[in-house]
């Protein structure tokens, strides 16, 4: 039980950091993105159905918004968000914040929390629960497995 003891805390660490660094890496896009965007507002124009499938698990239908907006410089353009939603999430006609850069208006997104930070949100958690747990194993390793021994 002895390198035991000391490798599962040093791998659970080293997950962590991978996690960890992950959120900090989408959190820093995000941040680049916003203060690099043009903001505007669109129009949700449709909600494109699409039935995705998991491996070897049942399918389910997702959506993507399309989305209308027209730039600084008065042109039109309609994109396809690449983060899925519910139906009741963006009905045709609701309003949207749109972010896009200049040169590239086609590759525009909507700018909701779910977009932006959702993914850097789940990392970073990921990667705390994770390093609880190894600071936890840590400490039960090195002190409290050998109560636990001893009481029996």
């Amino acid at each position: 039980m002895g390198v035991f003891r000391f490798v599962v805390p040093f791998i659970l660490l080293s997950i962590a950091a991978v996690l960890l660094t992950q959120g900090y890496q989408h959190w820093r896009a995000s941040k680049q993105l916003l203060d690099s965007s043009l903001t505007t507002e669109g129009t949700v124009i449709r909600n494109a159905p699409y039935m995705s499938s998991k491996a070897g698990k049942s399918t389910s239908l997702v959506y993507f918004p399309q989305v209308k907006f027209t730039t600084k410089d008065g042109k039109t353009v309609e994109f396809t968000s690449k983060v899925t939603s519910r139906a009741e999430q963006y009905k045709p006609g609701d309003p949207v914040r749109v972010l896009y850069r200049e040169n590239k208006p086609e590759e525009a997104f909507i700018g909701s929390f779910k977009s932006l930070w959702a993914v850097a949100i789940i990392f970073a958690a990921s990667g705390i629960i994770v390093l609880m747990f190894a600071a936890w194993f840590y400490a039960k390793a090195t002190k409290g497995w050998e109560k636990e021994e001893s009481v029996e």
